[in-house]
């Protein structure tokens, strides 16, 4: 699943950027990255949504906005490619390079905010909560709008992301800095890896050889690439994995546990509990408590 570098044409003789509402089967399944920020506000759709390092369920609602070059996908939930033309998923698609308003718009003092939300946005930012659903509607209408009317639009929920309150920072600084310097293909190789190899079994030796370098070497790489070792981006694939499977399935907690690589289970629960402050029994309740 190595990422595909995707050419984007956001501006054009009518339109300095590009937004659009759609209705789709699914939102686009392949790693990639380009040179644009993407805003992708997500009304209607459930699954996990990779950006850089950091795997996580997302669902209704859910508001991210991503710097230029770092990989990134929402693979929706396995009920959404079976067909049915009932389930579909409503997002709000908006995309701009860096200097869409001019070389010197973002420079004046009254953008201070906007730049400062990009500058966080090379990690990948997600507004929750209720700002994330009024923020959201905000892009909605920048959609159905034209002229100056869609750009002032667009400003104006720019403006009110970068003043949000409930956010997070998503990829690590070290993944993101690795993008930075020229280093894109080493890491995308291990994480594409890890993220197709999760179920099983494999060792750091395994991980070493792939990146070229002998293991003492590699876990300095990882290290300062993800300020994280190894065994915790492992473990972070492999925990994200066993949320979409407690969520959309049916199956025991052991069986989640094997088939995302874990063969002891007391460590699963361990694992699991510490990644995300729940037992996975508290996550999958927690989850059907919200569907309710």
């Amino acid at each position: 699943m190595k990422p595909i570098f995707l050419e984007k044409d956001t501006q054009a003789g009518e339109h300095s950027f590009f937004a659009r509402y759609a209705e789709v089967p699914h939102t686009y399944n392949q790693f990639h990255f380009h040179k644009e920020y993407e805003l992708l506000y997500n009304i209607e759709n459930n699954g996990t949504r990779f950006i850089g390092d950091s795997i996580r369920r997302f669902g209704n609602h859910d508001l991210v906005l991503v710097g230029p070059n770092i990989p990134h996908y929402w693979q929706s939930d396995d009920q959404y490619f079976m067909g049915d033309p009932n389930i579909k998923a409503r997002v709000v698609l908006v995309q701009f390079v860096d200097n869409f308003l001019g070389e010197k718009f973002l420079n004046a003092p009254e953008m201070a905010l906007i730049r400062n939300l990009l500058d966080r946005a090379a990690q990948g930012i997600q507004i929750r909560g209720e700002e994330a659903r009024a923020i959201g509607e905000k892009f909605y209408q920048v959609t159905q709008l034209n002229g100056w009317k869609k750009l002032l639009t667009l400003i104006e929920a720019l403006c009110m992301m970068s003043e949000a309150k409930d956010y997070i920072l998503l990829a690590s600084r070290g993944f993101c800095e690795s993008h930075k310097v020229g280093n894109e293909e080493r890491i995308s190789t291990i994480f594409n890896h890890i993220i197709k190899n999760h179920q099983r079994e494999f060792k750091l030796e395994e991980a070493a050889e792939l990146a070229n370098m002998n293991t003492s070497a590699f876990c300095r790489y990882i290290k300062k690439t993800t300020s994280k070792t190894f065994s915790e981006v492992l473990n972070e694939v492999r925990i994200g994995f066993a949320c979409k499977m407690l969520i959309n399935t049916n199956k025991s907690i052991s069986e989640i546990a094997y088939e995302c690589g874990y063969m002891n289970i007391p460590y699963f629960n361990r694992v699991f509990k510490r990644i995300k402050k729940l037992t996975p029994l508290e996550y999958r309740l927690k989850y059907l408590d919200k569907k309710k």
